[in-house]
Parts: C-alpha cells; sequence; structure tokens
C-alpha cells in the first residue's frame, strides 16, 4: 500500500468523521475538525492510501497544535480495515518532524488508560508516561494517562531523519 501525507482539507471531514466515529466512544464532531482547520497554531493532516482500487482514500488522520517549544497531539486514528500497516506510526512521526523542525522540542498527549494499542505506539516511539489525570473521560469515568517525548539530540538521531524507515510503503 502507498501513503501519502498531507494537509488535511474541509473535503476529508465527512470520511474523517466516519472514521472518528468508528474509533473513538466521545467522537469529535465536523465542527471540532473545521475548528481545528480555522485554527493557526493547529495543524492537520490526512494518510491517504493510493492504489488502483480506493485512490486517495482517507485511511487517518492525526490533530496537533504547536505551541512554543511544545508538540501537543490532540487526535489520531487509522480506518479499522488500516490497522496494524504503519499509518498512525507514519501520522505520529510526521507530527513530530514538523513540530522539532519548528524549535519543539517535548511533545505531550493524553490517552485512555484501556487503549493498550495507542499506548504500546506511544510508548514505542519513545513516549514515557508522566502521569494520568482521574476521570478525565467525562461520563466514562476512566483516567487519561499522560505521556511526555523529550525531542532532544537522541531522538533526532534515533528517528528525525529515519522517517523513511517507518513510514509504510
Amino acid at each position: 500500500m502507498k501513503l501519502e501525507i498531507v494537509p488535511m482539507t474541509t473535503d476529508d471531514i465527512p470520511t474523517i468523521v466516519e472514521i472518528e466515529r468508528s474509533c473513538h466512544v466521545q467522537p469529535w464532531t465536523e465542527g471540532f475538525f473545521l475548528e481545528e482547520l480555522e485554527r493557526s497554531h493547529s495543524h492537520a493532516y490526512v494518510a491517504r492510501r493510493k492504489n488502483s482500487v480506493h485512490q486517495h482514500r482517507v485511511v487517518g488522520y492525526i490533530c496537533f497544535w504547536l505551541v512554543v517549544d511544545e508538540v501537543q497531539i490532540f487526535n489520531l486514528a487509522v480506518d479499522i480495515a488500516h490497522r496494524r500497516c504503519g499509518i498512525g506510526r507514519a501520522l505520529l512521526h510526521h507530527a513530530l518532524l514538523i513540530g522539532y523542525r519548528n524549535q519543539a522540542r517535548v511533545a505531550v498527549l493524553e490517552v485512555r488508560r484501556s487503549n493498550d494499542a495507542a499506548r504500546q505506539l506511544y510508548a514505542s516511539m519513545g513516549f514515557q508516561r508522566v502521569g494520568e489525570r482521574k476521570d478525565y473521560y467525562g461520563g466514562l469515568r476512566e483516567p487519561a494517562v499522560l505521556m511526555e517525548l523529550e525531542m532532544n539530540r537522541d531522538w533526532c538521531i534515533r528517528w528525525g531523519e529515519l522517517g523513511h524507515q517507518i513510514a509504510p510503503g
């Protein structure tokens, strides 16, 4: 499967909302995604699958903010049919490289404690657990695990310019 990662557009939103609803218990609305596209500090990218059958189909996305020296990951999802193909890793790597190239030196995120697959992905890319927020996920009364990645010289050597080795393709 060939993959391209490109900026999200309003035309992508209907497919993104479908993926969002299938992936998250408390999904973002179309309005949330539209707001992200309007914010100056927000960055949103989609992964498009390129082949003869599904030409340029959106199969995943990431939304993050760049705030001073920090990348704040807010939403990352991959279509269920395309999981475990490296798409989430490629999207996360893309976001981190954009942050690093814009002077970010730390990345932070919150993830459901029950989301083992996501926590394993983040840990495999160097994120460390730094805390927990009790009852973070509203009516579900589930805590959020806080994770952080120090984007230092060692990180850059390992991941910074080796992106082609982790991106599917």
